[in-house]
C-alpha cells in the first residue's frame, strides 16, 4: 500500500523532486520492474526525477542488502564487451564517425553540393560542439548533467578548444583550414577515446 500511494503520488507530481530518495526508488522498482540499475535510471529521468548516479547506485546497494529489491546491474567484463554495446558506446562511434569524415571531406577538397552541405553540417558538429562533448565526457564519466546542461556545457567548451587550437596554430604560422580540420579532429578522437576508456573504469569500479 505504502509503495503505489508513493508511486501515484510521483506521476502526479514528477517535476516537483529534486532530490533522489529510497522510497521513490522503491517505489518505481515495485511499479515498473525494471532489470537492470540502467534502465530503473533512465525511467527515473523520463519522469523527470534528477539524481546522480553515485547517489542512485547507493540507494540501489542499500535496498539491496535490506532485502527489499533484487535485481542485475550493467557490468562488462572486457574493454571490448563495453565497446560493443551500442547503449553505452553509441556516441564514441558517432563522433568518431563525424571527425573522420568531417576531415576527409576538408582534405579532399570535394565540392558538389551534396558533399558541400554534408561538409558544413559536419563542420559545425566539430567546431561548435564534438570537442567539447567529448571534453565533458572524460571530465565526468558519470552523468551528472540534464541534457540541457550537458548541450551547453559541450557548446561552451567546443568554442573554448576551437579558438585554443586556433591561436596556438597561428602562433606557429600553420594555421590553415587543412590543418585546423585534422589537429581539432585529433584533439576530438583523442578525449573521445579517453572518456570512453574513463566510463569503462567507471562502471567497473561501480
Amino acid at each position: 500500500m505504502f509503495a503505489r500511494f508513493v508511486s501515484s503520488s510521483i506521476s502526479e507530481r514528477p517535476a516537483s523532486l529534486t532530490n533522489i530518495r529510497k522510497e521513490i526508488v522503491l517505489a518505481y522498482v515495485r511499479k515498473y520492474h525494471p532489470s537492470t540499475v540502467m534502465e530503473l535510471e533512465n525511467r527515473l529521468r523520463q519522469e523527470g526525477i534528477r539524481s546522480t548516479e553515485e547517489d542512485l547506485l547507493q540507494i540501489v546497494r542499500d535496498l539491496q542488502r535490506e532485502g527489499l529489491i533484487s535485481f542485475g546491474r550493467v557490468t562488462y567484463d572486457s574493454l571490448s564487451r563495453f565497446l560493443t554495446e551500442p547503449s553505452e558506446a553509441w556516441w564514441i562511434y558517432a563522433t568518431m564517425s563525424v571527425s573522420v569524415a568531417e576531415v576527409l571531406l576538408v582534405v579532399l577538397q570535394q565540392q558538389t553540393a551534396f558533399l558541400l552541405g554534408f561538409r558544413i553540417l559536419f563542420g559545425l558538429g566539430l567546431l561548435g560542439f564534438l570537442p567539447g562533448y567529448s571534453t565533458l565526457r572524460f571530465l565526468f564519466p558519470a552523468p551528472q548533467f540534464s541534457q540541457l546542461e550537458r548541450i551547453l556545457l559541450s557548446i561552451f567548451l567546443s568554442v573554448i578548444v576551437s579558438i585554443s587550437l586556433g591561436v596556438i596554430l597561428g602562433a606557429g604560422y600553420f594555421f590553415t583550414g587543412v590543418s585546423s580540420a585534422i589537429v581539432l579532429v585529433s584533439y576530438t578522437i583523442a578525449l573521445t577515446l579517453l572518456a570512453a576508456f574513463r566510463r569503462y573504469l567507471f562502471l567497473m569500479a561501480r
